[in-house]
């Protein structure tokens, strides 16, 4: 069975799960101390403490496919900011592959998300008609027309990024 049909019997729901117990493997790895919500709690998929005793909680959102190009978020992203909540993007990269992640504070994530958001509303479709509102919104893992022109530098920043939740004080 090639891997396109063995990902048409992953459901949504499994790849969540399977970022967030990524992540929690990643951040126990380096000491943090890592509870999972399993969906208990809105807004947040982990509570962790790093090794300072710093509280933080991270939402983690996580795609399957190793083209993908964005998670889609919920436009409540873009009201969520916290000193103290982070957003951890995982791209599992199929079934082979050896997942990449980049830890985004939510101080960066809710401006650049509604900011990409009023720009892409200012454009038109295909067809030549005006983008309709809805709830979701697009957060790009590559360079993108409306994302800061430093777009690829501050991913670079981000991926991979265990130091900055090592770091809080």
């Amino acid at each position: 069975m090639g891997e396109e049909n063995k990902e048409e019997k992953l459901n949504r729901n499994d790849i969540g799960i399977s970022g967030e117990f990524y992540m929690a493997y990643i951040l126990s790895k380096h000491g943090f101390q890592v509870n999972l919500t399993l969906g208990r709690t809105a807004g947040f998929d982990l509570f962790a403490q790093n090794k300072s005793g710093v509280n933080m909680t991270i939402s983690v959102k996580t795609t399957y496919k190793r083209v993908n190009k964005f998670i889609l978020l919920d436009k409540k992203v873009e009201t969520l900011i916290n000193n103290h909540l982070y957003y951890a993007f995982v791209r599992l990269n199929g079934l082979e592959g050896v997942p990449d992640f980049w830890i985004v504070p939510s101080t960066i994530v809710a401006p650049v998300v509604k900011k990409s958001h009023e720009i892409w509303m200012t454009k038109t479709t295909k067809s030549g008609l005006p983008h309709k509102e809805n709830p979701l919104r697009n957060f790009y893992l590559i360079p993108r027309y409306n994302f800061p022109d430093d777009w690829a530098e501050q991913l670079e920043g981000f991926k991979d990024n265990i130091k900055s939740l090592e770091e809080l004080n």
